[in-house]
């Protein structure tokens, strides 16, 4: 910052501008509009939620209202339109507003959303067009699924020569695997398991890390018109789907968990990762994964009863380990299990306070089998089905190719 050239003054020494409110720019400037932004809202009559600060409810005249904020996007939400653009008003008289009307596209996320039948589709085509260009594979062959089973990445695959060190200088692998992160996190949960498994060479990846970051941008090509889709005769029900693939780490023989939760028939939840230690069974692996999926349980349920969906009874968690159930619903000793961490017995205490149930389902059904490792093209695309993850056909349902 330069001073004002009437106090560029020689004399002035050490003493410096204080300035009277934010600018553009300032390391304090986005906590400074965040807490701008939420005082007029609450002036307007809006609270934000327990669950999710950047969700903000209202009860008006014309029925309740929904705010999603992001950073400086706002989305309005509300069964009654005059309701909506009497919010729109409120906020002009503190800040421009520019109104986009109903929302099509925000976030690289394209929203289509039928009134009439009640359903609502979020993909993310042309951030996966841009992918493809940016990464040279507008040429190249689509492949059928997002990871190599034959041949999994391991750190054995790092580089180990200068030749070969030189040569991944030049390749973006963060940028890749950057990109693909926020994409596996917003409407492509097939291709979670992959991007987190190669997130973990980032410091220092390989030629093989790098082909494979590339198989799944390929895989994004042939598949680019996927997406979630939510609705129709769906039940608003919150229902969950935990899974464990035991030992599957080579690097260090850890166990992957995987989480799915789902809402009006398709996931608005889901989690994959390394467990933090390693299990000794499958028992064990499924039961530290239930753990996971119960905390993500936990939060959903806060936040649809901040929404007005409180959840009635218990949320059904389904799993394909009888052994796990088992050790969930027992609360008394077990010698061969004393050494787990007490924070996963976190499961038993909300399955005694009612707020879960855990359901066994065959593994064919497991729904989260596809967060937790890679799977052949007509096991992934059978699960991609069950929980609407798909292109939308004319009927409303969800299809994969």
């Amino acid at each position: 910052m330069t001073a004002l050239p009437r106090r560029r003054d020689t004399q002035a020494g050490d003493l410096v501008c204080r300035l009277h409110k934010s600018l553009y720019g300032l390391k304090q400037a986005a906590r400074v509009w965040n807490q701008t932004i939420n005082t007029r809202l609450a002036e307007i009559g809006f609270v934000s939620t327990d669950a999710d600060p950047c969700i903000y409810v209202s009860d008006m005249q014309g029925g309740r209202c929904f705010i999603c904020l992001y950073v400086d996007d706002l989305l309005i939400a509300s069964p009654d339109m005059a309701t909506i653009n009497t919010v729109k008003d409120k906020i002009r008289h503190s800040f421009k507003l520019k109104d986009l009307g109903a929302v099509r596209y925000i976030l690289g996320i394209e929203v289509h959303h039928d009134i009439a039948e009640k359903t609502l589709m979020l993909r993310q085509p042309r951030y996966i067009d841009d992918l493809v260009q940016r990464f040279n594979q507008t040429e190249a062959h689509p492949s059928v699924t997002p990871i190599d089973l034959s041949l999994p990445v391991t750190k054995e695959d790092q580089p180990e020569t200068q030749e070969e060190m030189t040569i991944m200088r030049g390749k973006p692998f963060r940028s890749i695997i950057g990109s693909l992160s926020y994409l596996a996190g917003s409407t492509r949960p097939d291709i979670a398991v992959a991007v987190s498994r190669l997130s973990r060479y980032l410091e220092n990846p390989g030629i093989r890390h790098w082909d494979a970051a590339i198989k799944i941008v390929r895989y994004l090509k042939g598949t680019r018109n996927y997406g979630v889709h939510f609705g129709g005769k769906m039940s608003p029900e919150l229902i969950a789907y935990s899974d464990a693939d035991w030992g599957s780490d080579r690097d260090d023989r850890r166990s992957v968990s995987g989480t799915v939760l789902m809402l009006f028939g398709a996931p608005v939840v889901w989690k994959t990762g390394y467990q933090k230690t390693v299990a000794l069974s499958t028992t064990e692996a499924e039961y530290m994964a239930l753990t996971m999926c119960v905390k993500e349980c936990m939060w959903a349920r806060l936040l649809l009863k901040n929404l007005g969906l409180k959840q009635e009874g218990a949320t059904t968690i389904h799993e394909d380990n009888q052994g796990a159930i088992a050790l969930a619903r027992n609360t008394g000793y077990q010698s061969r299990t004393k050494h787990i961490s007490i924070r996963y017995h976190y499961l038993r205490e909300r399955i005694i306070a009612g707020d879960i149930e855990l359901k066994y389902i065959n593994t064919k059904e497991q729904v989260a089998d596809f967060l937790t490792k890679g799977l052949p093209k007509k096991t992934l695309n059978y699960l991609l089905d069950h929980c609407n993850i798909g292109t939308t056909g004319n009927d409303g349902t969800s299809n994969t190719q």
